[in-house]
């Protein structure tokens, strides 16, 4: 399948700005809060509210009243055994595990005075990520002399007494959780209290937000200058959050990443950042330029605009806004079980090459075990240059700490249609790496035509073939074994997984049946061995191959995908232990004619082995039978959906788009689609929208 990058060396860049807001419409678990990767300072400040400010003192004979107090901490950092030298502070998040990596909170208590006594205490946390599959976090008191600029593995305090906390609670990614205290007499009130964080579920790691979002430690206290003494409670245990009605959080335990020998990557690609300019979203480069057909001085008007979607929306940001967006990327593809980018590298200088640094910067900030792949591609300006020049440059991707090397040393390299570059070409680019830079690397020859002749001259200069992939269901299922012949030819096959591909500017698109083809590929990877697989694309909105969060998906892709990353890794299915719906379907039938004149797409991109459908699917992922009402342009209609992962389709009909799950008479997921069915569209869209019951 040929790779359309029309328009891509030409298009202007508009200056970069400035904004003062933040996030809006944080995904639950899926986003780490920061300032920058570079690190901002963090501001603490004690929080009294006005319902926390300290009671009267109570007429004799009278208990005093309870007052509540929030406090913010005014020291957060967190220690690792992988870097015990080294302080953590600037970092934007926190991490906590079962030996390895340790959080550390100061609150200034002292604040309080000595005429106040806590009555109870609790530990809140927005929990950022986790692979926790059981409860587990757990508070110790410890030392209040450390400061986070200079806490370190090395010099960190040591715990004090028994833990405060019972492990009751689990972490849960999204989720804002409550760890109740005990033994409040460990809470001073004339100097400041620190406590010591981790989890005990052994093999997962943790993190928690910090900044706006981070830690608080809710207090419960007591006037006592005439009160009589109160006794402090210790709080009851607290049983592990079960999951409500669309509460966000995946029913799956997600892929642990880097701990298998099969590895999961997500192409990215450098044109299309989550944002250009840090403009509102309503007036920023995409909704002006990129989706209107008028856009960028009306360069796209014969085909109705560049684009049918965009990067989920966020408002400006302050600061280093481009880092934080990186980071963001990098967080919400490891939250999905990722193991890393396979970044497109289309040129040697100016934005693209600026963003794949960004890219690389951001994995190395994330502390994720997220890794990058530099991927040359052999169909853009980048094949120009020398191997020499090539060489040099992919030498400055390979010193950063995120770069993914093998456990033999070697770096890997990946490629974009490797077939249109000799292999002599390739070679001599790991040769210059390795006399040069002292550099090896190993060489992943992704073809856009998988070939038996592009495969066997490829094989001896090559660690993995891969090649770009099918887009519909019937041509992905019966394509040929090429795990199979990459093992015959003594090398490593990376699988393709996609889930679409529609193109405006090209005129065509393919038939994907809803999520067909994302689960049919899927299912060759794990049925045919594969050794890695490649998401194409992470973000190439031109070709609305995007997993990427959306505006037209949300994060339905990465979710449904996360499933099959774990079975793909793990070898089995995962269990599911939570319930949700994902609604598949176009914003207009496939034959619709759009009010504005342009020319339109056909059926033709993967040939024409599939007919364009209109159809509306319902994906279920169940922990148990459930039934299923569905209701499309007024028109209702219920079936059994069965435990585990199943898809049914129905009709696409005008109008909106809901479904209900119900269990015992009680519904326990609903999803409504914003997104309307109409007759006449603006704009040709072929693209499948997608919505999550989890919100998401």
């Amino acid at each position: 399948m040929e790779r359309d990058i029309l328009n891509f060396k030409s298009h202007g860049r508009p200056p970069r700005g400035h904004g003062t807001a933040t996030r809006t419409g944080d995904r639950p678990g899926l986003r780490v809060a920061l300032a920058s990767i570079a690190g901002l300072a963090m501001v603490f400040a004690l929080i009294v509210p006005g319902a926390a400010t300290a009671a009267p003192a109570p007429a004799p004979a009278q208990a005093a009243a309870d007052a509540a107090v929030v406090l913010n901490p005014t020291e957060a950092s967190f220690t690792t055994v992988r870097q015990p030298g080294t302080a953590h502070a600037q970092y934007p998040y926190l991490s906590a595990t079962n030996t390895a990596d340790r959080t550390y909170l100061k609150f200034k208590t002292d604040a309080l005075g000595p005429d106040k006594k806590i009555v109870s205490a609790t530990l809140e946390f927005t929990v950022a990520s986790t692979g926790a599959t059981r409860p587990g976090v757990q508070v110790y008191p410890t030392s209040s002399a450390w400061t986070s600029n200079r806490l370190t593995r090395n010099n960190q305090p040591a715990l004090q007494n028994a833990p405060l906390s019972d492990g009751s609670i689990r972490a849960v990614a999204g989720k804002t959780i409550r760890v109740p205290l005990g033994n409040l007499a460990t809470i001073s009130t004339t100097g400041p209290t620190s406590f010591a964080v981790g989890y005990t579920q052994v093999g997962v790691g943790t993190t928690f937000k910090k900044g706006a979002s981070g830690p608080r430690l809710h207090l419960v206290v007591k006037d006592v200058r005439e009160a009589s003494p109160v006794t402090s409670p210790t709080p009851p245990p607290v049983a592990a959050p079960t999951a409500p009605v669309n509460s966000g959080a995946l029913p799956i335990a997600v892929a642990p990443i880097g701990t298998t020998a099969k590895k999961v990557f997500a192409h990215y690609f450098p044109p299309y950042p989550v944002s250009f300019d840090n403009k509102p979203p309503a007036s920023d480069y995409y909704a002006v330029n990129y989706l209107q057909p008028g856009g960028e001085s009306g360069k796209h008007a014969s085909y109705g605009g560049l684009l049918r979607d965009r990067p989920e929306k966020r408002d400006p940001l302050t600061g280093d806004w481009q880092a934080r967006d990186f980071l963001d990327e990098v967080n919400d593809a490891a939250d999905a079980g990722i193991d890393g980018f396979t970044v497109d590298i289309m040129s040697l200088s100016g934005q693209n090459w600026t963003r794949t640094v960004g890219v690389m910067q951001a994995a190395a900030a994330a502390n994720r075990n997220f890794v990058v792949v530099p991927n040359i591609d052999a169909s853009a300006s980048v094949a120009t240059a020398t191997p020499t020049d090539v060489a040099m440059k992919l030498s400055q991707l390979f010193a950063s700490p995120a770069a993914y090397r093998l456990s033999t040393g070697e770096y890997v390299l990946s490629s974009f249609k490797a077939e249109a570059q000799s292999p002599q070409w390739w070679s001599d680019i790991a040769t210059v790496l390795k006399t040069k830079y002292g550099i090896k690397v190993a060489f992943i020859a992704v073809f856009n035509n998988a070939s038996d002749a592009n495969m066997k001259s490829f094989a001896p200069i090559s660690y993995a073939l891969g090649n770009w992939g099918s887009r519909t269901p019937v041509t992905v299922a019966s394509g040929a074994n090429n795990a199979a012949k990459a093992r015959a030819l003594g090398v490593k096959w990376m699988s393709p997984v996609a889930v679409q591909d529609v193109r405006p500017n090209g005129g065509k698109y393919a038939e994907a049946g809803n999520t067909e083809t994302l689960r049919a590929s899927w299912n060759r990877a794990i049925t045919d061995g594969a050794d890695f697989v490649q998401m194409v694309t992470w973000n190439d909105y031109s070709e609305s191959t995007s997993f990427a969060p959306s505006e037209a998906h949300g994060e339905a892709f990465l979710d449904i995908s996360a499933y099959f990353v774990r079975q793909f890794k793990m070898g089995s299915p995962p269990a599911v232990t939570g319930d949700a719906l994902y609604v598949t379907h176009r914003i207009q039938p496939f034959a619709a004619q759009p009010s504005t004149p342009s020319r339109l797409m056909v059926p033709t991109l993967d040939g024409t082995a599939m007919a364009p459908r209109d159809t509306v699917e319902v994906l279920t992922l169940l922990r148990a039978p459930a039934s299923v009402t569905v209701n499309i342009g007024g028109t209702k209609r219920t079936f059994d959906a069965p435990a585990g992962l199943s898809a049914v389709t129905f009709p696409l009909l005008l109008g909106s788009v809901s479904a209900t799950a119900s269990r015992s008479g009680t519904p326990i997921a609903t999803v409504n689609s914003p997104f309307r069915v109409v007759s006449t569209p603006n704009v040709q869209d072929l693209q499948y929208y997608a919505v999550s019951s989890l919100g998401r």
